[in-house]
């Protein structure tokens, strides 16, 4: 699977997900990219890394991990992970 920011042109690919096409650089020259794996955002830690590079990607802000935060963002990645879809 491939998601793409066009404006900022950055993309991020997940290598290993069997339902994604398959990612070709050369399509998007001078575009940063951000590669990750399923086992990467299968883990709450992973996903908080991943969100890190992908905002330095975008040019954003990280957000600061004051305990509230972690709480609710580990509640929003559980949540996630029960879907059935």
């Amino acid at each position: 699977m491939t998601m793409y920011w066009p404006e900022q042109k950055v993309a991020l690919v997940i290598e290993n997900d069997p339902s994604g096409a398959d990612f070709d650089e050369r399509e998007c020259p001078g575009w940063t990219v951000v590669r990750t794996c399923c086992a990467q955002v299968d883990s709450l830690e992973g996903m908080r890394d991943l969100a890190d590079e992908l905002a330095d990607a975008l040019g954003q802000p990280l957000v600061e991990p004051t305990p509230e935060w972690c709480e609710a963002n580990e509640r929003l990645f559980n949540e996630l992970n029960s879907c059935p879809w």
